[in-house]
């Protein structure tokens, strides 16, 4: 009995702690909102030989997904090299 009575009381406050996951999501997703609302303008984007008018936030998102691509690349470059070694 006393055993169950403790696990009722441990299920009982985790159902009572704040959900931190979901307070993080929904934060995030207001962050993002904010963001995009902010960065509507257009804009031209020159590269190489071609240009292209697209929103400032789209340009924002790709700019920041092309630097987490290179960065996975790189380390994951360099945890090959030092395994060479």
């Amino acid at each position: 009995m006393n055993e169950n009575s403790t696990k009722d009381q441990q299920q009982g406050a985790n159902t009572r702690d704040t959900p931190w996951r979901l307070v993080s999501f929904a934060v995030l997703v207001v962050i993002v909102v904010i963001f995009v609302l902010q960065n509507r303008d257009r804009l031209p984007v020159n590269f190489l030989f071609f240009e292209i008018n697209s929103r400032q936030w789209v340009n924002l998102s790709v700019a920041v997904a092309f630097g987490v691509v290179l960065d996975r690349l790189f380390i994951g470059w360099r945890k090959r090299h030092r395994k060479d070694d």
